[in-house]
This record gives C-alpha cells, sequence and structure tokens, in this order.
C-alpha cells in the first residue's frame, strides 16, 4: 500500500473519499503511527458529512480533512467550508479542487 511508504518516509497523504469507516477502522488498527500524516477526505453533499462526522467521531486520531470538490469556488462550497469548520474547529481542513 502506497500510504504506508509515504508515512514511513514521513509524506503526509489525504485518503479518498470512498473508504468506508470500516476500512478506517482497520487502517488504524493495523497502522496507528500513520494517523499523524492523514486527512480524511469529503465531498460537499449531505451523505458526504455524515460519513465525515461518522469517521471523526469514531477515529478521533484524525486531525486534518480535506474537502475534495469539482467546483471550490461555488457559495455551496463556501458554506460547506463554514459547516465542517463550525463542527470540528481543531482540524486542519485542506481543500482539494
Amino acid at each position: 500500500m502506497t500510504i504506508l511508504v509515504f508515512c514511513q518516509h514521513g509524506l503526509f497523504t489525504a485518503i479518498h473519499k470512498y473508504y468506508t469507516l470500516d476500512d478506517w477502522f482497520e487502517f488504524e488498527k493495523e497502522h496507528p503511527t500513520c494517523m499523524s500524516n492523514v486527512a480524511v477526505s469529503s465531498g460537499i453533499s449531505e451523505a458526504d458529512f455524515e460519513r465525515l462526522q461518522s469517521i471523526l467521531h469514531k477515529i478521533p486520531s484524525i486531525k486534518f480533512i480535506c474537502l475534495d470538490v469539482a467546483n471550490g469556488y461555488t457559495q455551496v462550497f463556501v458554506e460547506y467550508v463554514r459547516k465542517v469548520r463550525k463542527e470540528y474547529p481543531n482540524h486542519t481542513i485542506i481543500v482539494s479542487t
């Protein structure tokens, strides 16, 4: 797995937004030292937000959020960033557009 090689060298990686909560549990269990080098990714739909919440609630070692959208210039995106910031004031938010 490429992420493990990245972790071994101290590199940071945003994990794609299609991993499930179970995938995250398994990853954290097998590679706890990598958690400081990864971000959970999210789209901007309500389902994406609910998934983000469930992952961050169950795996508090994740401190980075990557918002992955095609149109980062839209007002909808701006509002989503505000929503995520309000919910997670102590997490680092990264944007990928």
